[in-house]
């Protein structure tokens, strides 16, 4: 998906898509210019050995907000195959984009690596997210896949300012350990990378953060104008509201 300012809007003048991935036309609130876009995967999951390729990039001024219509569900790989995502962004001068997408799901058994690289000029805001669940937790699979690992970069002009990798394999580790996961089952982040970060009062935020027993938060400041989010919670809901909340604060003041 390629993204532009024309005539006062952020248009998408070019995209290019295959089933089951697919982009919905360009939406807008008013005349608010940022262009918003779900994106929809129309088989309902991802099964051994699928890969799912994004690739988004903003032109200058461009302000776009994407919505993943569902959660990213990745089914049991019996082949002993990995389901691999990438994800590569590309903002340029004084763009905005932002992303919250819906939680990750790894079934009984799914094998799953993900590389997400953001590559942003220095003067461009992003706002992002990612919830990570231990499996379907209603179903009784907690921690029952074979592999999770993620791959997370950001880029300013070229410059490496972040670098976060998750890589579980409950067969092999005890996610419940000290030191590990503990009693958390569920893991939210959200990055902002800003030229305006430095309005953000972390200490004012931090106070206002939902913490107590079953969710833990915690937030600091990166260098090259970045803020950083987590949560550890045991119950998927409470964490994504508070995640919505921090979320929506944070894009009010960049």
């Amino acid at each position: 998906m390629e993204f532009e300012p024309r005539r006062g809007y952020t248009r998408m003048p070019h995209v290019f898509q295959q089933p089951p991935l697919k982009a919905s036309r360009e939406l807008y609130e008013g005349k608010n210019p940022t262009a918003t876009v779900y994106i929809m995967e129309s088989s309902g999951g991802m099964v051994a050995g699928d890969r799912n390729d994004i690739t988004v990039k903003l032109a200058p001024d461009s302000s776009v907000r994407l919505v993943q219509q569902s959660a990213l569900k990745i089914y049991p790989s019996y082949t002993g195959d990995t389901c691999v995502q990438t994800i590569t962004i590309e903002l340029g001068e004084g763009a905005r984009l932002e992303w919250m997408p819906e939680v990750i799901i790894p079934f009984v058994d799914a094998k799953f690596r993900g590389d997400t690289t953001l590559r942003i000029a220095r003067d461009a805001t992003i706002l992002w997210g990612e919830i990570v669940a231990p499996g379907r937790e209603k179903r009784g699979e907690i921690f029952d896949y074979q592999s999770f690992h993620t791959n997370f970069k950001i880029f300013v002009e070229d410059e490496l300012i972040a670098f976060d990798s998750l890589h579980f394999s409950p067969k092999e580790t005890a996610l419940g350990d000290i030191g590990v996961l503990e009693t958390a089952m569920y893991i939210g982040s959200i990055w902002l990378v800003s030229p305006k970060a430095a309005d953000v009062d972390v200490r004012a935020i931090q106070e206002t953060l939902r913490v107590e027993e079953g969710l833990k938060a915690g937030m600091t400041r990166l260098e090259g104008n970045a803020i950083h989010c987590r949560w550890l919670a045991v119950d998927q809901w409470t964490m994504q509201e508070e995640m919505k909340r921090v979320y929506a604060l944070l894009a009010e003041i960049v």
